[in-house]
């Protein structure tokens, strides 16, 4: 368990700063080109553009890190609930919660028939568990305390806070990626038209921008990736932990079974897919590429995996 949170605390680190060295290559190569396309004699755009990308990088790590809760809960139409609004969810989150030996996590509702749940937060005492309402009426309270120890697993072993920072790193991937094409090729013909007053210009744009292309394109492969990195094994752990915390194994499963007919959420996209505990996207929406990078293991496989721990069976995580 301690190793699981000290190895999730070291990915998150490392998650900044590759984020922080990927976005100043960026302006590197954007500053290198515009010093070789206008000539100037030196690097005065490499410079400008390196420091201000080192600025954006800086400041989007730090709203990462303290914010990015924030963005996921309004990303997702989620509301806060009090005690007061579902006594249920409140009294189970806060059982669930002492079991685990972390603090109680604040309860929010998705307004959403697809049955789904996320956690979100950057510590256990700076935490949010998100439910749908499709997943509040249609689960029994065994099933329901599978899901939320599921969540409260995800929670203690810090996986929420790179689960949250990534969300806003691949969301500023995306948009550097969009950023980057629209300039490129809206500002293609200007750039032939410079190349051809300069060899300099005319040998280095082509090579930059091609350099620049791959890079935008690779860009959201790099945070498939990342979310891939994480996400898979982490939800067959989280599924194993949660059941130790419930205590009943079953609960989860039959619950996973229950969800897999419709975890459809309406106001998630592939940016915040990874948290959830079911894929929120329809398959049908996705890209071909979208579905062979999937962020989350069969659900199948995992209702194995918790049916084979109620029968006392171990499970070994790949």
């Amino acid at each position: 368990m301690y190793q699981q949170i000290a190895a999730n605390k070291a990915k998150s680190a490392l998650a900044i700063i590759i984020f922080i060295v990927f976005i100043a290559l960026v302006g590197f190569l954007i500053g290198y080109f515009l010093d070789s396309r206008y000539q100037t004699g030196g690097s005065y755009y490499s410079v400008f553009i390196l420091i201000i990308a080192f600025v954006v990088s800086f400041i989007s790590s730090f709203a990462a890190y303290f914010y990015s809760d924030k963005i996921v809960l309004q990303l997702t139409n989620a509301r806060p609930v009090s005690r007061e609004d579902d006594t249920r969810i409140y009294y189970m989150a806060e059982g669930l919660a002492i079991a685990a030996g972390i603090p109680k996590p604040k309860i929010y509702i998705i307004e959403e028939a697809g049955m789904n749940a996320f956690a979100t937060g950057r510590n256990p005492n700076n935490s949010v568990i998100a439910l749908t309402r499709g997943l509040i009426d249609n689960l029994n309270d065994e099933e329901l305390k599978g899901v939320m120890s599921h969540e409260i697993s995800h929670i203690k072993n810090y996986d929420i806070l790179l689960g949250t920072i990534l969300v806003v790193f691949v969301g500023m991937l995306s948009l550097i990626s969009n950023i980057l094409l629209r300039n490129f090729f809206f500002g293609g013909s200007r750039r032939r038209s410079d190349s051809r007053n300069g060899a300099a210009g005319g040998i280095l744009a082509p090579v930059l921008f091609a350099a620049g292309i791959i890079l935008v394109l690779l860009s959201p492969l790099i945070g498939t990736i990342i979310r891939l990195a994480v996400s898979r094994s982490r939800e067959y752990l989280a599924d194993s932990n949660g059941a130790l915390i419930s205590r009943y194994p079953a609960g989860l499963a039959n619950a996973l079974r229950k969800i897999s007919a419709n975890s459809k959420v309406e106001g998630a996209g592939n940016a915040v897919a990874h948290l959830f505990i079911s894929d929120p996207v329809k398959k049908e929406e996705r890209s071909l590429f979208a579905n062979l990078f999937s962020t989350h293991p069969p659900i199948e496989e995992r209702i194995k995996r918790l049916d084979l721990m109620s029968l006392g069976v171990g499970i070994k995580h790949n």
